[in-house]
């Protein structure tokens, strides 16, 4: 099926922007009911780490745990493929890990495009690397080629 209308194009993909993108003012109850469909709600509501800000604003966040809840939201919504650019902003080493294993389980069911600077993750969780630069687009067999490219340098990986 051919899609033509933005609209149905933009119920395809969703895009996770570097910045915040949820308006302080809104609980994350609210916040939630919004963004995942009613039959996904209780799996979603079952996550320890959600549970912990379910009575909070989205203002009484820390960093690490908005980051975490917008992530969450952008993959459990019905889009087919997630961009996510720098998921792991400003994200501790335990946060870092909670991300990778929702980006993991998520991957069978939807495509998850990463686009980051944090090598070592994204090569964790890729199934496939590519390498923008200088406006080209490189499609890599190895991640030693991250390295021939001059991405990296040796002994980096």
């Amino acid at each position: 099926v051919v899609k033509s209308k933005t609209s149905e194009l933009l119920n395809e993909i969703s895009y996770l922007p570097q910045d915040n993108f949820i308006p302080n003012s809104f609980s994350i109850k609210k916040t939630i009911q919004l963004a995942i469909a009613k039959e996904k709600l209780q799996d979603f509501y079952a996550d320890e780490m959600i549970q912990s800000m379910l009575n909070k604003k989205i203002k009484h966040l820390s960093g690490g745990e908005l980051r975490y809840l917008e992530i969450k939201l952008i993959l459990n919504n019905a889009s087919k493929f997630v961009l996510l650019d720098e998921p792991y902003n400003g994200l501790s080493p335990i946060m870092i890990e909670k991300i990778n294993k929702l980006i993991t389980t998520m991957s069978s069911v939807k495509g998850i495009i990463i686009t980051d600077h944090n090598y070592e993750n994204v090569i964790k969780v890729s199934t496939k690397l590519a390498l923008m630069k200088e406006g080209k687009m490189h499609h890599l067999k190895d991640t030693n080629e991250l390295v021939e490219k001059g991405y990296l340098r040796s002994g980096m990986i």
